[in-house]
């Protein structure tokens, strides 16, 4: 999958769509942004695993809730919107929100969200690729840990496609992960049929 996604992200996958690619940096694609909680309003609280990217908080750190804290420091992300914790992004810790309701993050996190120019889900799969989380322990500064802040991550170039051919790869992508999901939901299955024959087979 990752082979694949290297090449898809290269311009090899078909090479009539080759022409109009250009060369350009996260800056010129994104814009950063920070909407802060002022009112203290009430919001689920989520985190940027680099798992499953955003989930709800109290699913990445069990048992943890907020009480007596300042919320009006948190930063409110909507549906569509980018973030990504600075000092994990270089393991994968970005995501995009994608749900209906706001929700709120740490005040920590960057955010950002895409330009006119760009499919957001080619920007995603684009931004949780092996060769981009490279490049952000490149780009990133720090001594034992690193942190990457929007400056930085703006300067990093990308391959930038046509919009019609952003989309057509995030078609292909999508395509293999709903393949992945069926092929990973069946082998459980199997594995829960294996499970009940050899607690009968053997009593």
């Amino acid at each position: 999958m990752s082979a694949i996604s290297a090449q898809l992200y290269e311009g090899h996958y078909i090479t009539d769509n080759s022409n109009g690619w250009k060369i350009v940096r996260l800056g010129d694609i994104t814009e950063n942004f920070s909407i802060r909680n002022k009112n203290s309003g009430s919001y689920p609280m989520y985190s940027v695993t680099n798992t499953s990217g955003f989930s709800p908080q109290h699913e990445v750190f069990e048992g943890k809730e907020i009480k007596d804290e300042d919320i009006s420091i948190y930063k409110i992300i909507h549906k569509g919107e980018f973030a990504y914790n600075p000092a994990r992004i270089n393991v994968g810790s970005i995501g995009r929100y994608d749900g209906e309701a706001p929700c709120m993050i740490s005040s920590l996190y960057v955010c950002f969200r895409p330009t006119a120019e760009v499919d957001s889900d080619w920007l995603l799969y684009y931004l949780q690729s092996a060769k981009k989380i490279y490049q952000y322990g490149i780009f990133g500064e720090g001594g034992v840990r690193i942190y990457l802040f929007y400056p930085n991550f703006s300067r990093i170039e990308a391959l930038l496609p046509p919009l019609k051919v952003q989309k057509e790869i995030a078609s292909i992508l999508k395509s293999f992960n709903r393949k992945i999901k069926l092929d990973e939901l069946l082998l459980s299955k199997y594995q829960e049929q294996k499970k009940f024959l050899l607690s009968n087979m053997f009593i």
